[in-house]
């Protein structure tokens, strides 16, 4: 029996991020019929690297290729909303890159038109695919380690000193909590859930007016609490500690792409703690190519769990659900409210922070 033909990817974006996931693609063994870009230069050049299909020239001519199946959009912040809903307007599966909106409004809008039109749609959120994130939601819930109380976690690096560039432009919804906050957050829903939460922040906000470096403790009143801590201004060990009432599980550094994870566990309130390590180290580049971040090997692992979705014919993916990216952005809109960022396309009614 012949199998079932793969999906047929588009890339949207031929930036570092969209070098990356087509690397994933091409690492999973999957399919890229086109690249579209701003130029087709931009365009030729992803294509050939990956051996894609066809070069566009711009975002309208990749979403309406007959060839294509699902889009992966990577363009920045603010155009996420709009290059979201064009693909899913030219019927294309959609894949966008964290975070999936400026906004929870911007956000709902593109959710509730993937489920009217029937369409598979994820945020990009990488870091749940990966082996050993897997692993600690295992752990979470197999209740071996009693129940999640606390977690405390961070993200830092020093950003870039170009004072034009997108993190530091709040007309490009610039910032920490939108690029690297987020990876917090959807760590703290993860273990805690999708339910309203008590978000506190505090932040240190540039000239332009974005966040580069804050705190977010965040409390849901029937489960536990969050501590988090990112910066633009400082190296971190980007660890993160999940304590339980029966010991605490240890994500060691980057967090966001675990490669190894300890497991404490307690025989009593004082008593002794027995480790336990796993590790999952990487997966290898393949065919001499090359990736722009740390550990975007990794994004195969993201690939493959779309592709399976596809192939299941689900219309979102249960390992991370429209409703979580929507509660993610709840907590970073209620974050960035009392800190005191907002971004000039937020003046629009339409797409406000809540």
């Amino acid at each position: 029996m012949a199998s079932e033909p793969r999906p047929r990817w588009g890339i949207l974006g031929a930036g570092g991020i969209c070098n990356d996931f087509a690397v994933g693609i091409v690492m999973a063994g999957g399919s890229i019929s086109a690249v579209g870009a701003s130029s087709v230069a931009k365009a030729e050049a992803l294509a050939a690297k990956v051996k894609a299909g066809q070069a566009h020239g711009s975002y309208e001519a990749l979403v309406a290729d007959p060839t294509v199946d699902v889009v992966y959009i990577g363009t920045i912040h603010t155009m996420h909303r709009p290059h979201a809903l064009m693909a899913l307007a030219a019927g294309k599966h959609v894949v966008c890159e964290k975070p999936l909106a400026v906004n929870e409004a911007e956000a709902r809008e593109i959710i509730d038109t993937a489920r009217a039109k029937g369409l598979f749609l994820m945020e990009a959120m990488w870091t749940r695919f990966f082996p050993l994130t897997r692993k600690v939601r295992e752990i979470v819930a197999g209740g071996s380690l009693g129940k999640p109380r606390c977690l405390q976690a961070d993200f830092g690096f020093v950003g870039p000193s170009d004072a034009k560039h997108r993190l530091w432009d709040p007309n490009q919804a610039g910032g920490g909590m939108l690029d690297i906050g987020i990876y917090l957050v959807q760590l703290a829903t993860m273990i805690f859930g999708m339910a309203t939460a008590d978000v506190k922040g505090t932040a240190v906000l540039t000239e332009q007016g974005v966040d580069a470096e804050g705190s977010c403790s965040i409390c849901w009143k029937d489960s536990g609490t969050a501590s988090l801590m990112y910066t633009l201004r400082a190296v971190t060990p980007e660890r993160a500690c999940i304590m339980f009432d029966g010991g605490y599980l240890t994500i060691e550094g980057p967090a966001h792409t675990p490669t190894s994870v300890t497991v404490s566990r307690s025989d009593g309130a004082r008593g002794k703690v027995e480790p336990e390590t796993y590790t999952v180290p990487l997966p290898s580049l393949k065919h001499g190519l090359t990736v722009n971040y740390p550990c975007s090997e990794g994004m195969v692992y993201e690939v493959e769990a779309v592709e399976a979705c596809l192939k299941a014919g689900q219309l979102e993916c249960h390992e991370y659900p429209l409703d979580e990216s929507l509660a993610v952005l709840r907590i970073m809109d209620a974050f960035r409210q009392q800190v005191g960022v907002f971004y000039p396309q937020e003046h629009d009614s339409s797409c406000t922070v809540s």
